[in-house]
This record gives C-alpha cells, structure tokens and sequence, in this order.
C-alpha cells in the first residue's frame, strides 16, 4: 500500500482496524484495545517474509504512511481513543529466522537517519501510544534492552515515550 503514495488510503485502512478493534472489544472487554500495529520497519532486504506489512525502505515514506494508519486507528476524538496503536519492531528487526538471537550491526548514522526516523516521526506527528521491541539483537545488547543500556536514551523517541507511552517487552523465549 506504501507503493500508492496516497496517506489518505492508509488512513482509511487504519479507520478499519481501529472501527474493528472497537467492536470486538465491546463483544470481548477483555481483548483490550491495544493492537500491535503498524509495522514500522523498513523493508531493505527482499527475502524478509514480512515486507508486505510495513511501508518500504524510504524511512521518511515509511514514517508518513505508518503515521496515517496510526492516525486512522486511533482516531481523532479529542479525549477518547479508538484504538492504541503499538509501533514494531523497535529496531532494526529485518529477520524472521533467528529474530531472537541474531545480532543487527548498525552504526551510529543508519541508526538515527533511517532505523529510528520513521519510529520518531510516528511518535511525534501521529502520537502513537506504545512500542514493542524487536526480539534481536542490536550491536550486541537484546533488543528490549537498548534503553536500559543508555544506547538510545536521549533520543527524541525515548524522551517522548517517557512522557506518555507504554513500551511492550514480550519476551523472544
């Protein structure tokens, strides 16, 4: 759908899930109204068998689209949510096989102009509510960890989530 260009088709589609969400949650209380999307990673290796769930590998791109879906599911009401979404995989998850052991080797500058650029544009432009982290690891720390770890402490997305989001930490074993 990234391939459309068309932010306003992404929201739509969020509209749908976040309406979905809301009616299962009233036959389902207990379903909650958190869902893991959208996919926020960026598509760089062809292989990687879930490419059809995020939004390319334009990290601008993939951020303005996940943002419209963002901004779909979860509304415009002022006070109230339709849904929250949960930004995936917080970062640089590109592998099914081994996603819980395999290590990203990612420098310093891929990290903050393409891996976190979409997840902070998310966070600021479209006030997504939580993330889930990815399940590999990030130049040697466990995915889930980076923040504890003071990697990504001060960027714009950890000051942010500080404020007003939850984080997922689902446990890869």
């Amino acid at each position: 759908m990234s391939a459309s260009w068309d932010p306003e088709l992404i929201k739509q589609a969020g509209e749908v899930t976040g309406t979905e969400a809301r009616v299962i949650w009233h036959r389902h209380p207990d379903y909650g109204l958190s869902r893991w999307a959208p996919t926020v990673d960026l598509e760089r290796d062809p292989r990687w068998g879930r490419n059809e769930e995020g939004y390319g590998e334009d990290p601008v791109l993939a951020g303005k689209m996940a943002g419209a879906y963002i901004e779909g599911m979860q509304g415009d009401d002022p006070k109230y949510l339709r849904c929250a979404s949960t930004l995936k995989h917080f970062y640089g998850n590109n592998t099914e096989v081994g996603r819980g052991w395999k290590n990203s080797s990612i420098d310093p500058r891929n990290k903050y102009e393409l891996y976190l650029e979409p997840f902070g544009r998310c966070i600021e432009e479209s006030g997504a509510e939580g993330i889930m982290t990815a399940y590999n690891r990030i130049n040697g720390t466990v995915g889930g960890m980076v923040r504890e770890n003071m990697e990504i402490s001060e960027s714009v997305i950890m000051k942010q989530a500080d404020q007003k989001m939850y984080e997922n930490k689902k446990s890869s074993r």
